[in-house]
């Protein structure tokens, strides 16, 4: 997983399938739930819920774990400017930072893009 315990004590903004947005400090994460701080109320998402997330580009880390062959999209097409297609409809474009077995990260200007893949329809990969 691209959010891991790396991530605990920093800011990140969340947004849900039902189109809510909760921005605040990740208190504690775990395999299926992440534990946030939103304006002083403690906040349990689970991931499931995810649509994707919204962080600072130097908090993407390292190597993720690899995709093996379970996934056409893996290292391989890290580098490559991408448009992804979410579920809702909405289109996220940037540049794949990161790929692992559940989600893939993307670098937006000076943000990262964090995207469960269970929330991805399709993904364009702009040919160059």
């Amino acid at each position: 997983m691209v959010v891991d315990k790396r991530f605990e004590g920093r800011g990140l903004e969340v947004y849900t399938v039902d189109g809510e947005k909760l921005v605040g400090l990740v208190d504690e994460v775990s395999a299926n739930e992440i534990g946030m701080l939103v304006e002083g109320t403690p906040i349990i998402v689970e991931r499931s819920a995810i649509l994707y997330m919204v962080t600072g580009l130097t908090d993407i880390h390292g190597i993720a774990e690899g995709c093996e062959k379970d996934f056409v999209l893996d290292e391989e097409f890290i580098g490559r400017d991408v448009i992804v297609r979410l579920v809702n409809g909405t289109e996220l474009k940037g540049r794949l930072l990161k790929v692992s077995r559940y989600e893939i990260g993307l670098a937006q200007e000076n943000r990262a893009l964090i995207i469960p893949r269970h929330s991805i329809s399709f993904i364009k990969i702009h040919r160059g």
